[in-house]
């Protein structure tokens, strides 16, 4: 039988996520954290369904930053849902959506909301990273206001 998670411990579950897989900078770590049969909507990257597919997902953008911080400005949460606002700061040393390493610092602001069921397992991740902001900072688009 399985015992109902509270708020809180529900909380620690995606503060520990972030804080192992992004600050850690370990994408596989997300097996440890995520139900085999996760659904992660990625707001314009789409949605993806497995842990088999998620991972490398994950492996790309990580593995594109050093230095991953995430500062978490609010958390709200509600039966089995938590959300965490941060802001994000790293450093872009690697191939980043086709994009090559600037070697530069990049920060955004990121919202994402986790489903942790009872198990303590994340079977549902929404992320909403501000990849315009992102993708500004290191040469892949210039934002209509900040044209000269």
């Amino acid at each position: 039988m399985t015992q109902t998670l509270t708020t809180e411990q529900r909380i620690s579950v995606a503060r520990e996520y972030v804080k192992q897989v992004f600050i850690g900078h370990d994408a596989e770590r997300a097996r440890d954290f995520f139900t085999a049969d996760v659904a992660w909507h990625g707001d314009t990257l789409g949605t993806v369904n497995g842990l088999d597919t998620i991972v490398p997902i994950l492996a790309g953008f990580i593995d594109a930053l050093t230095d991953i911080h995430a500062e978490v400005q609010d958390v709200i949460a509600s039966d089995d849902l938590v959300a965490l606002r941060q802001v994000v700061t790293a450093r872009h040393t690697g191939t980043l959506l086709g994009i090559p390493a600037t070697n530069g610092p990049v920060h955004w602001d990121a919202v994402d909301i986790y489903r942790v069921n009872d198990d303590g397992k994340i079977s549902e991740q929404w992320a909403f990273e501000d990849l315009a902001a992102v993708l500004s900072q290191v040469g892949g688009v210039k934002l209509p206001w900040a044209w000269s």
